[in-house]
């Protein structure tokens, strides 16, 4: 399990001003955890943490505390979630990957007085019936798949790529309710423009996930879009359509992959050519704001009118340059360059 937890930076000190308000030195303190699904050796824990040293630096008052794990399962994160619940922190942040699973542990926290903010994943059901958390921080994952193919469909149009014919989207999680939506968006794009689509799931072992995709395309020879719901496969369905001869590279032929995130492995799959575009869905917000919005409720009472939408953002190769230095400046050229396996 990868349990990452930030210390206290500091308290503030007799005198320190702000606005002309001096803090007390027995100013109140909180602890908030985000309980996440994404791990250490997913690029996007780097936004998180990320932000979350920037939220404690602004807020010397507040402890963050992030958890994860990198074998995950859903049962696995609702027992992450059930053992933070456990702790009485003051606020918890978590992705509520299956309305399901979560509903129960998080409808006994929020009962017993603790705010949950979602981020990252939605209750996607209707307001009335979905989780009562404060707010939702992330994107849309039904516009994620959606604009990526209304994205590529327009250069298909242009004549840049190849107009789709049968598009399968390559998922690494059934279970994951963001991962169907992305699919569920894509489909929508692609069968307006009159393809064939079809949901796949890979697994997340790559030696598994190959086999499947190689097995998939000898079956459905006419499918000539890949779209990869998490940016660490696309290199996987990359290499299985080339060493199947099938041009992957992005030009007026074969087929073309698209996939999302804005990790080094999404931007450098594009920038190489091997991918079309990716997304960003403004990861570093989505640390920063729900501890910022618990911070709120607490001090003040503060609860959010509406969701807050942090994306999606095309990232393609006329932005992926750009994308590639801010990125960079986040992790550092080393980690960058870990993180990209092309």
């Amino acid at each position: 399990m990868q349990f990452a937890k930030k210390l206290l930076l500091g308290s503030l000190l007799a005198g320190t001003t702000f606005a002309g308000a001096s803090y007390a030195q027995d100013e109140e303190t909180f602890r908030f955890v985000m309980v996440s699904h994404i791990g250490s050796n997913d690029a996007n824990m780097g936004w998180l943490t990320e932000s979350l040293a920037a939220f404690e630096e602004k807020y010397p008052n507040v402890t963050t505390e992030y958890i994860s794990t990198n074998q995950y399962s859903v049962q696995e994160h609702v027992r992450l979630l059930e053992q933070a619940i456990a702790t009485r922190p003051d606020g918890i942040a978590v992705p509520i990957v299956s309305s399901d699973a979560f509903e129960g542990p998080l409808r006994k926290a929020i009962a017993s007085g603790i705010p949950v903010v979602a981020f990252n994943i939605a209750d996607d059901r209707p307001r009335e019936e979905r989780i009562p958390y404060l707010t939702y921080v992330g994107g849309d994952e039904f516009l994620t798949g959606k604009r990526l193919g209304e994205y590529a469909v327009a250069q298909a149009e242009a004549g840049d790529i190849p107009m789709p014919k049968r598009v399968v989207c390559a998922s690494h999680d059934a279970a994951h309710q963001g991962l169907k939506a992305r699919c569920a968006g894509m489909k929508e794009a692609m069968e307006a423009a009159g393809a064939e689509f079809e949901e796949l799931f890979i697994g997340a072992e790559p030696a598994t996930a190959r086999n499947t995709l190689q097995s998939y395309l000898s079956a459905n020879e006419d499918t000539n879009y890949i779209f990869t719901v998490a940016g660490w496969s696309s290199p996987w369905a990359w290499g299985v359509a080339n060493d199947m001869e099938l041009s992957p590279d992005v030009d007026g032929e074969g087929v073309t992959i698209l996939t999302v995130d804005e990790g080094p492995v999404s931007i450098e799959g594009v920038r190489a050519g091997h991918v079309l575009a990716a997304n960003s869905q403004g990861f570093w917000l989505q640390g920063y704001a729900p501890m910022e919005w618990l911070y709120w409720n607490k001090t003040l009472g503060y609860e959010p009118q509406s969701d807050i939408l942090t994306g999606p953002v095309i990232i393609n190769a006329e932005n992926a340059d750009k994308w590639a230095s801010l990125v960079r400046s986040v992790f550092g050229d080393k980690e960058y360059d870990t993180q990209n396996t092309w």
